[in-house]
């Protein structure tokens, strides 16, 4: 319920309120895939997509700023034990927000890397005292990048530009992070060989269809609960329930929700095997997982479009429930991350042995 109530305030000042941040730390939900060494809670990928999911229903935004945040948690835990102890210094409710795009320009110094750099979209950054960044790394006498790197950087190092101003997920408060000769030791740098990108992609792609899966749950909810109560304009039903195309496109969705969240499970189970057996998952597994989110949003993203057409005008009103999760929903869908014809793109490369791939993050 405060989620909720508190969700409008996000919107407008378009970022997490400090209410909702408070409770989502009191209740350990930004702890859930901190290790438990440093008190974390270092649950199981299907309890955080679950818990992730539920957020979303009652705030999208927040739904969102977690994902983000427990992936980034995820992702320190691929650092050397040096960094991962310097992060959890003050305690597992340590936030730590993730931009992976290599928007920089590195040089090497003795002992590290001076970084220079934008970095965005920062989701949660306003609520984090660490930010992991990308970079591309430049062996000495050559020109051209040669890798992709991720630095640990404390967030009082970085200033951030107000850019964020979009029509949905506006409480993400996903704005620009700026850096200028950054000092980054190189126990904090994490170079993305093929291992750390096996490991890390196929957990954040399985994690990331959470908040589409609780926003399109909440929407069908919503619209069933409305079933009875009006009836649909130039028609004779009195009720929505009673219109058989009504019936269908319900079905339709619910349908469609019940597959995403298995196909949820199945990729978090998936990974949670491969982790627990210290096993690497196999590249064209990898690049499955990535096409199994691109297909879960678009999925998602279809049924609550459906479901706004079934209820009709009264669902873009302004005091609906459904307006702010449809401009939520299109606006995550655009994450590029998630976009279905890219990761079909790469999956079917994988498939058919096409080399190179479109990104060497898979």
């Amino acid at each position: 319920p405060l989620l909720t109530q508190r969700r409008a305030d996000g919107d407008r000042d378009r970022r997490l309120p400090k209410e909702t941040v408070d409770a989502l730390t009191e209740h350990g939900l930004l702890r859930l895939l901190v290790p438990q060494r440093f008190g974390g809670l270092a649950v199981d990928l299907r309890t955080a997509v679950d818990a992730t999911a539920e957020i979303a229903r009652a705030d999208p935004s927040a739904g969102w700023v977690v994902m983000i945040l427990g992936s980034a948690d995820w992702l320190v835990g691929l650092f050397p034990e040096q960094a991962q102890c310097e992060v959890y210094a003050d305690g597992p409710d340590t936030a730590v927000c993730a931009v992976l795009t290599p928007h920089a320009t590195a040089r090497r110094v003795d002992g590290g890397w001076s970084l220079c750099g934008r970095w965005a979209p920062a989701s949660g950054c306003a609520h984090a005292q660490w930010a992991i960044l990308g970079f591309p790394t430049l062996t000495a006498g050559q020109s051209e990048p040669d890798g992709t790197a991720l630095a640990l950087v404390r967030a009082d190092e970085l200033s951030v530009a107000d850019t964020w101003f979009t029509v949905g997920m506006r409480g993400t408060g996903s704005n620009t992070l700026i850096g200028d000769d950054l000092a980054v030791p190189d126990h904090r740098v994490l170079r993305l060989g093929p291992r750390e990108r096996g490991a890390l992609l196929p957990a954040l792609v399985s994690y990331m269809i959470a908040p589409y899966l609780g926003i399109a749950a909440e929407a069908l909810d919503y619209v069933l609960g409305q079933a009875d109560r009006r009836g649909i304009s130039f028609t004779n039903y009195r009720r929505r329930s009673d219109s058989t195309a009504f019936q269908l496109a319900v079905a339709e969705a619910a349908t469609t929700v019940d597959l995403v969240r298995l196909i949820a499970h199945d990729s978090a189970d998936l990974v949670d095997r491969h982790t627990r057996a210290g096993a690497d998952i196999d590249y064209r597994t990898r690049a499955g997982l990535r096409a199994r989110t691109g297909r879960a949003v678009r999925e998602c993203r279809d049924a609550v479009d459906a479901l706004v057409a079934a209820q009709g005008a009264a669902a873009l009103a302004e005091s609906s429930p459904l307006a702010p999760l449809l401009l939520d929903m299109h606006t995550a869908a655009a994450h590029a991350v998630a976009n279905p014809a890219t990761n079909a793109e790469l999956f079917g490369r994988a498939l058919l042995g096409v080399e190179p791939n479109i990104t060497d993050l898979i």
